[in-house]
């Protein structure tokens, strides 16, 4: 059971990968395909870019996702603490510059960036991180909000429990300093890198899910139905390049219940 439970986070972790990898590759390469005989000429203006999407996300809320849309959405709004390089399951830094194991395999210590701020203005630290974890694996950490039928089940399935379960490979997480952090397991797990960088755990700020409280990255009423005017995408998690995303209407197309965004 435990090797089926260890086998299952890397099959995880790499579906999240892949999703990424996905999303890499699905546009092609619209500069390779310019003709380099074609005289030059006045750049075209920019039109609307359009997305067709499988289906809605079900949540901004990390942690609490399983669906591939809401992953997707997630690779764009949050960082994590490991990245997948893109187009590869190889790792690299991301709001962790650096990270060790130590000897017994038992701990895993993540040094993090301190010059990272959130959103609302608020500084992102180890604290923060320990917060958001607590939020995922401690099912009576007040701001989890459980009691509103908030479940993160991928966490769960990832790290075989939750806090004060047998089956639980978490046992502890730590702010060793505002910019250090340690997790201890109950057992070595070499995949654990590779499970914090998938697209479920994002790291979201403390002080904005104090203030949404249980709201806090739900879709539902009007934010359902026009979520696409209010998605705002930077920097290119893929190609490092920057990029604005202006989505203008939402319109469902065909029977399947698809969506096109524009």
């Amino acid at each position: 059971m435990k090797f089926w439970r260890r086998f299952r986070v890397v099959i995880l972790a790499l579906v999240a990968c892949g999703l990424a990898i996905a999303l890499t590759n699905c546009g092609g390469d619209s500069q390779n395909a310019t003709d380099p005989t074609a005289s030059p000429s006045a750049a075209a203006p920019i039109g609307a870019l359009v997305y067709g999407s499988g289906g809605q996300p079900v949540s901004l809320e990390s942690g609490n996702i399983t669906d591939g849309n809401s992953i997707i959405l997630h690779e764009q709004i949050y960082n994590r603490l490991l990245d997948f390089v893109p187009g590869t399951t190889d790792i690299e830094p991301s709001l962790a510059t650096e990270w060790t194991v130590s000897d017994d395999g038992l701990t895993w210590t993540f040094k993090l960036r301190d010059d990272v701020k959130f959103h609302d203005g608020t500084d992102f630290n180890a604290e923060a991180v320990v917060f958001n974890v607590n939020r995922w694996w401690d099912p009576e950490f007040e701001f989890g909000y459980r009691d509103a039928g908030k479940l993160y089940e991928i966490w769960s399935d990832l790290f075989g429990g939750y806090k004060g379960s047998e089956e639980s490979l978490l046992q502890e997480v730590t702010a060793v300093d505002d910019t250090t952090v340690s997790f201890k397991l109950k057992q070595p797990f070499a995949a654990f890198p590779a499970a914090i960088a998938s697209g479920y755990f994002g790291i979201a700020s403390p002080d904005a899910i104090k203030a949404k409280g249980a709201d806090y990255g739900t879709l539902s009423g009007r934010y359902r139905t026009i979520y696409c005017h209010r998605v705002a995408i930077g920097r290119s998690h893929h190609s490092g390049k920057e990029s604005r995303l202006l989505e203008r209407g939402l319109t469902q197309i065909g029977s399947g219940g698809g969506s096109v965004c524009r």
